[in-house]
């Protein structure tokens, strides 16, 4: 609801307010409120239906408002945290040449579609369930549980981080390049987008370790880790930004999330003793080799995409981008089946079941 109120604004609303961009842009202001309105509406039927009624609870006093209240400062620190990071990082780089934030924007928002659609989306689900096996103190399934997150999470993002570095010039040319867009914004973009996708999977990882800790009942410790992580994140930006522009800022971040996952990593080993990481760890190797094949398909089909028909027309830029994407991706699934990954297999089931509800449901 979010996004398509957003989209309806921009495309009928916004003209309205004015001929010129910065008379249009507060159109979006008001999207976005409007937006958010919107996300309420829609889910009050639901929650109307099951039940919910709002009413006034004194906070005062009140002991289950204490304790949110204290749980929810660290992380209310540690979202202001990566707010700050963002900030004082895009300081720095706008100091050294403005079109660098604006490239790494671009970058940002490509990253955000698979981060948001398998990281943050696992993350979500994992937590109630870790925090409900913390309440029957079932610890070895939540070691398991998490273990499987992260299993889970390394099978879909790496492929998807593969291909953002492999395919970044094409995926930034189709969805970005018209009107004052140029080439050279297209390459500046796509450096960025190359050198922050392999920071996908640590990006989402920490999600899920900040959860974990979360369904612990411990905020604090994500806190801490994330507040170190700034720190360096922000030296990174100084030393990279001005010899790699846009690609530094890229490095910077997908460095200092890799130290943000071990650190939680070793923290959370140390809160229970040990990690059951042991599927993970067996089967790692066979997803790098997988994704390196598919890489290379995706790449030599890019390639040759290029060489032969190249990005005259809209078409042609969908081809270059899904043709590619779509070899590899067939090829990594393929690859890791034969391996017998789990996680493959699973998913490979889960296609089953939903072909065979809809072959019921006709």
């Amino acid at each position: 609801m979010l996004n398509v109120v957003m989209i309806f604004v921009l495309l009928v609303v916004a003209p309205r307010f004015g001929a010129s961009l910065d008379r249009q842009v507060y159109a979006l202001g008001f999207g976005i409120l409007a937006a958010g309105v919107a996300q309420v509406v829609y889910q009050w039927p639901t929650l109307h239906n099951e039940g919910f009624r709002f009413h006034w609870v004194s906070p005062w006093g009140n002991e289950t408002v204490r304790h949110v209240v204290l749980k929810m400062v660290p992380g209310m620190m540690g979202v202001a945290t990566f707010q700050i990071n963002m900030l004082v990082t895009q300081s720095i780089a706008w100091a050294v040449d403005p079109q660098i934030v604006a490239s790494f924007g671009y970058a940002v928002r490509l990253m955000e579609l698979p981060q948001g659609v398998f990281g943050i989306s696992l993350a979500t689900y994992l937590l109630p369930t870790l925090a409900g096996l913390v309440a029957e103190k079932k610890f070895t399934e939540f070691r398991s549980t998490l273990g499987q997150g992260l299993g889970y999470l390394a099978f879909t993002n790496l492929i998807a981080s593969v291909l953002l570095v492999l395919l970044a010039e094409p995926i930034v040319r189709l969805l970005f390049q018209r009107g004052e867009f140029t080439e050279l914004s297209t390459k500046r973009a796509a450096l960025a987008v190359a050198c922050l996708a392999p920071g996908l999977i640590v990006f989402s990882a920490v999600n899920i370790l900040a959860r974990a800790f979360y369904a612990l009942g411990d905020t604090r410790t994500p806190m801490l880790i994330s507040s170190v992580c700034l720190i360096l994140n922000i030296v990174l930006t100084f030393g990279l930004v001005p010899a790699f522009a846009q690609g530094g800022m890229g490095l910077a971040n997908t460095l200092s999330a890799a130290c943000n996952t071990w650190l939680l990593l070793h923290a959370l080993r140390r809160k229970l003793k040990h990690l059951d990481l042991s599927l993970l760890k067996q089967t790692a190797w066979r997803l790098v080799g997988a994704a390196i094949v598919a890489g290379e398909a995706a790449l030599l089909a890019s390639n040759g995409w290029e060489k032969w028909i190249g990005h005259p027309h809209l078409i042609e830029k969908l081809g270059a981008v899904f043709i590619p994407a779509a070899l590899a991706g067939l090829a990594y699934w393929g690859i890791l089946l034969w391996l017998r990954v789990p996680q493959a297999w699973d998913f490979f089931a889960l296609l089953q079941q939903r072909a065979i509800r809809r072959n019921e449901g006709r």
